[in-house]
């Protein structure tokens, strides 16, 4: 199928561009929409992204895609800027924006987000009553409970946790401010999602997941008031991305789940 790649920088409301890439099926629309969200210290090439995103503009829905501010092509500093909450706010921004544009159906939206890119996903559809469909891969509560857990106190005592970036290969030090703000009230998924009555959920998390266990997830999906399902899928793990082979086993559920509610259910 024709579509068009459209590269943009959107300023966000501190007037950091963020890079941005929209999948546009070919005509005048309007098309259903789907907010792509990423993960901790995640950007918007991530394969399983753009997996999903090519996957979406073949059913003739847009799909948006975008790295928050402080990380990846996006501006700001990882010190200053990359925080969860801007990430939230961040997408917020995007939002306002593409909903603007005459070949958006904002009546038809959804979110996709895969770890920390999951629990915004929750987080944007209590803000946000458009959302009709959202969908949360291994979402975590918190960083307790999942693998960070074991470096939390060294992180905390350093300032800073050194991560190799998969993005240029580069160490990276990620403050520890980024923890506190994750967890705070403002940022409760589990009080969020209790909030969440109107789209309709699909949560999905991997039985090899070893950094957000199964378990954590199916706590916020136990959380949401919506209609909702819980899967888990079969031989995948938190990084499945780096497979090219297992990535179609994530894209293909998480797409039939949004031409259901975004195409065949439409109004």
């Amino acid at each position: 199928m024709t579509y068009e790649t459209i590269q943009l920088a959107i300023p966000n409301r501190i007037n950091l561009k963020l890079a941005t890439e929209i999948y546009k099926p070919e005509g005048d629309g309007p098309f259903p929409v789907v907010f792509l969200f990423h993960g901790f210290t995640g950007y918007k090439e991530d394969m399983g992204l753009t997996d999903i995103s090519e996957k979406l503009v073949e059913e003739r829905i847009v799909s948006v895609r975008f790295t928050a501010s402080g990380f990846g092509d996006s501006e700001g500093t990882l010190i200053h800027d990359n925080r969860f909450s801007n990430h939230r706010t961040d997408a917020d921004d995007i939002y306002q924006y593409i909903t603007q544009l005459s070949y958006v159906d904002s009546n038809r939206c959804g979110v996709y987000g895969h770890s920390m890119g999951g629990k915004l996903t929750v987080l944007f559809s209590k803000d946000h009553d458009s959302v009709r469909a959202l969908c949360a891969e291994s979402p975590p509560v918190t960083f307790v409970g999942t693998a960070y857990e074991a470096v939390l106190d060294d992180w905390k005592a350093k300032g800073y946790f050194e991560k190799v970036s998969r993005r240029d290969k580069r160490v990276i030090r990620v403050p520890y401010d980024y923890v506190i703000d994750v967890d705070s009230p403002h940022n409760d998924v589990l009080k969020a999602a209790e909030s969440v009555t109107s789209p309709s959920a699909l949560v999905i998390a991997g039985d090899l997941d070893t950094e957000v266990p199964w378990q954590e997830s199916k706590r916020i999906f136990d959380a949401l008031k919506c209609p909702k399902e819980f899967v888990i899928l079969k031989g995948i793990p938190h990084k499945y991305s780096r497979d090219p082979d297992l990535i179609p086993k994530v894209t293909k559920p998480v797409v039939q789940f949004f031409v259901e509610y975004l195409k065949s259910k439409a109004l």
